[in-house]
């Protein structure tokens, strides 16, 4: 994989500007800098207004495009283009910027983030890469033509339609089984940068698929996060084990207090109580209430029952010693043939 000494290039493109025209092509890259600045603010640093370095950047632009220096830029636009290429040739800007800069760019011992902005300025001297703006479905994309950005976009609106029709979240495994019925010539590189762009569909944080607007995938307080990560472990859990798999799930760098996971889940009809401190999910087929209460229920939906039957069923549904149960059977009438029944 080619390498660019990205300091060193950068310098030599920029060597026979003017001090304030190379400050400019600098700046407004944020090549070399912690972030880019905007013409408002290089025009404040000088004194002029945003139009004035507006014109300026585009003048220091021209003359980087020189002839002279085609050597240095044709071999890293056409590194570009590969790359971007190997994506389905489309990509989220901010990705491009970091991938790229990560692959391809060396700039020792100063940080490659100082350098990303790098990328920028040769996808503008390139200018045969096309960019979208940010909109309600995508972020802000660089693509090789119109062709692939369609492309792209069937192939995301398809998920979506998909996911619609399942309703559910599902495992990458799947997923890529998804993607490949659509169309099997994409690589998993592209499949991941036409995703990375998308704005409605995402992963949470166990890999699993779906759109952005589900509770699964983007859990919006201490209630979704729960769901989520006890969906995951399948058996009831005392609060502060919740407590402690929301914060190994690292949902937000917001940490999950055990009382607080406590109070929410007792005001939320997805979980039930079934011991001391100890939810399940109701999905699960647990109820809630006293064991009194599930005991009625249980002879409701069976009619009468022996003792053994009454536990094995009360069990099934709240996690209380066989004791506590037997207990609470003193309440309830028996046939003459030793079964429990309603009255």
């Amino acid at each position: 994989m080619v390498k660019f000494e990205i300091k060193k290039l950068i310098n030599r493109l920029v060597e026979n500007l003017s001090d304030r025209s190379r400050d400019v092509i600098l700046s407004r890259f944020g090549i070399g800098q912690d972030d880019y600045e905007t013409l408002e603010a290089i025009g404040q640093r000088y004194g002029i207004t945003r139009e004035r370095v507006r014109q300026i950047e585009a003048d220091a632009l021209r003359h980087i495009k020189s002839p002279a220096n085609e050597p240095l830029v044709k071999p890293v636009v056409a590194a570009l283009g590969e790359f971007v290429k190997s994506r389905g040739g489309v990509m989220e800007e901010a990705e491009l910027k970091a991938s790229f800069a990560s692959n391809h760019f060396e700039a020792k011992p100063e940080p490659l983030k100082k350098y990303e902005g790098a990328v920028m300025f040769f996808l503008q001297l390139a200018g045969n890469f096309t960019r979208t703006k940010e909109d309600d479905n995508f972020w802000p994309r660089w693509a090789l033509d119109n062709a692939a950005l369609k492309n792209q976009e069937s192939f995301v609106n398809h998920l979506i339609s998909q996911f619609k029709k399942e309703k559910h979240v599902v495992a990458a495994g799947e997923f890529t089984v998804w993607a490949k019925k659509y169309n099997p010539a994409l690589s998993p590189e592209a499949v991941s940068a036409f995703l990375t762009s998308a704005k409605n569909i995402s992963k949470n944080s166990f890999g699993e698929w779906g759109l952005i607007s589900w509770a699964e995938i983007s859990p919006r307080g201490v209630r979704d996060k729960a769901y989520l990560v006890m969906k995951r472990t399948q058996k009831p859990l005392h609060f502060t084990e919740v407590a402690s798999e929301i914060n190994k799930a690292a949902f937000s760098e917001r940490v999950a207090l055990p009382q607080t996971v406590h109070n929410e889940l007792i005001k939320d009809g997805r979980f039930v109580l079934v011991g001391r401190g100890l939810y399940a999910l109701k999905d699960w087929g647990y109820e809630a209430g006293t064991v009194k209460d599930v005991i009625k229920s249980v002879l409701s939906a069976n009619g009468p029952m022996n003792r053994e039957e009454v536990i094995k069923a009360v069990l099934s549904k709240r996690m209380v010693k066989p004791s506590t149960i037997i207990l609470n059977l003193n309440g309830f009438k028996k046939r003459e043939d030793n079964k429990y029944h309603l009255a």
